[in-house]
């Protein structure tokens, strides 16, 4: 991983000069990125180590490497940010594997619904802290 938020903007400049196949792959990659990066891109830290903690397909350190990478964020900043996902998504997991199989559904759905609203929810709690400074 960290060799992708050091080098993926030198490789992939690399490549656009040598492939034309490899272009296309990278620009597919660059765009699916940053509609992924919206929210990240907002909360910078916060918001990549939110992205990479949530658990579903997509979602994870490679795709956050890619777009700290993107945002040129720094190396340090990202990878902590994509350590701590990690390590909160493992944690949520660990506790969905644990837990019977009713309270696993009850406790994914409920993930599901604070992952859906987190942005929304960051985002009036950044604006109502700006309009009072």
């Amino acid at each position: 991983m960290p060799f992708i938020i050091l080098y993926l903007k030198r490789f992939a400049s690399f490549l656009a000069g040598k492939n034309k196949a490899a272009t296309r792959f990278l620009d597919i990659l660059f765009v699916r990125a940053k509609e992924k990066a919206g929210p990240v891109e907002e909360f910078q830290w916060l918001g990549l180590m939110l992205f990479v903690a949530v658990p579903f397909p997509g979602t994870g350190e490679w795709t956050g490497a890619i777009i700290a990478s993107i945002l040129d964020m720094s190396f340090w900043a990202a990878v902590s940010a994509n350590f701590f996902g990690v390590v909160l998504a493992g944690l949520l997991v660990n506790l969905l594997v644990n837990l019977v199989l009713k309270y696993a559904i009850i406790t994914g759905i409920i993930l599901f619904i604070i992952s859906t609203f987190m942005w929304s929810i960051l985002r009036n709690l950044r604006k109502s802290l700006s309009s009072s400074s």
